[in-house]
């Protein structure tokens, strides 16, 4: 029996193309180092005093920023290539980070939250083209999750370590952030070999000459459709960064290092399950019902919320929502690489990045007011109902649109 799940794990790596190894290299060395997002809530409310609602204004900087990178990200990609992008984004993001931890004043801290953010975002639409360009069809899906699990044993390692790195002084997290930022860039120019971009001629339709895909994403209506539903799942999503550590801080009476923990077997529970859930379940149902199931798993697990504090709820919250998380995301992007072929794809990964940059911004403002206002269960309450209200907006879609 153990054999053969190790057999299984194994052949799920296997025909993944090099370079996408090298990509998800980068983004483990970049992601290694994301403490100053998993602790920022904590660093404005515990170390500079900000009281809780100020603290949710500053983090809304975080999204608008995210937003406007996304779309600079997705503008630039397409005019002057991928490769640069991916790389000054990493630079810039490193310095800004280093220069963060003599940040006091709480309207600088907001323009440097922007800055940070928006330097980061740029990043994405790139490397999601670099994926998409280098990977095949039959292999994309799990191509993405390679990324992701990399991504994750990133998010495994950093809230860890950033735990224990406050012991010795806050501003630890924005220094080995920082450098890890600029090493990812380093790690890119190394590891990641320059590709042609195509030309016009190579995009054209052998059958009927036409440009594979000439719309604008912004005109795409059903793509719209997608991305606005995208969003809603991210706001649900997205409280496990934002609301999730002040819960269990506040309610649990948990400390930082007991905090960074529990999420980071978020990270080691997607790094080993994901690549052969996707192995096993890829093109077997339409992508978008296995995204249904994921957002029902985002409800459950906030409905665990609400029973009585422990670590039995906790570890209830962290499974379902990394199961949910391999079955929303993998699919949702493996749709969005194939419905993005042609000139404007930077654009549409652009969309799909700005679709959890409005989630960024919206997310935390949402939180910590409701938190502020009615409390910690009438959040969980609210963004269950959300997670249902998307799950049934993707079998509207679906019905409509038979998209897979």
């Amino acid at each position: 029996m153990l054999q053969k799940l190790y057999t299984h794990w194994l052949s799920s790596y296997r025909g993944i193309p090099r370079v996408i190894w090298y990509i998800s290299i980068v983004s483990l060395v970049n992601r290694c180092g994301a403490f100053v997002i998993s602790f920022l809530s904590l660093y404005m409310t515990k170390k500079l005093g900000y009281p809780l609602e100020s603290a949710g204004y500053v983090m809304t900087f975080f999204g608008v920023g995210a937003l406007s990178g996304a779309f600079i990200g997705g503008k630039l990609t397409d005019r002057i290539g991928y490769y640069p992008i991916q790389f000054w984004s990493l630079m810039l993001n490193g310095i800004i980070l280093l220069l963060m931890m003599f940040v006091r004043d709480i309207w600088m801290m907001g323009v440097a939250v922007f800055a940070m953010s928006f330097s980061s975002e740029v990043f994405r639409p790139a490397n999601s083209v670099a994926m998409a360009r280098h990977c095949e069809p039959e292999t994309r899906t799990r191509s993405i999750s390679l990324y992701r699990m990399a991504v994750n044993l990133g998010w495994t390692l950093a809230p860890a370590l950033g735990g224990m790195l406050v012991a010795f002084g806050w501003e630890w997290l924005f220094w080995v952030d920082g450098f890890t930022c600029i090493a990812a860039a380093f790690t890119l120019i190394w590891l990641v070999p320059k590709k042609a971009e195509p030309s016009a001629e190579s995009l054209e339709n052998a059958e009927n000459g036409t440009i594979t895909q000439i719309i604008s994403p912004y005109r795409d209506k059903n793509f719209l459709s997608f991305v606005i539903l995208t969003m809603m799942g991210a706001m649900v999503f997205m409280q496990i960064l934002w609301t999730i550590p002040l819960f269990w801080e506040k309610n649990y009476a948990w400390t930082e290092a007991q905090i960074g923990r529990m999420l980071a077997l978020n990270g080691l529970i997607v790094f080993f399950a994901e690549m052969p859930l996707i192995h096993r379940l890829e093109g077997r149902i339409p992508a978008l019902q296995y995204v249904r199931f994921g957002l029902i798993l985002y409800a459950i697990s906030y409905a665990a919320c609400l029973m009585p504090p422990g670590y039995a709820p906790a570890l209830i919250f962290t499974v379902l929502i990394s199961f949910g998380e391999m079955f929303v995301m993998p699919f949702s992007s493996n749709f969005v690489f194939g419905r993005s072929e042609g000139p404007k794809q930077g654009q549409y990964m652009a969309l799909y990045t700005m679709s959890y940059s409005v989630a960024n911004i919206l997310a935390p403002f949402l939180g910590t007011q409701v938190i502020a206002t009615w409390g910690y269960n009438c959040l969980w309450t609210l963004v269950t109902i959300l997670a249902l209200l998307t799950c049934l907006g993707f079998w509207f879609l679906e019905k409509k649109q038979k998209i897979t």
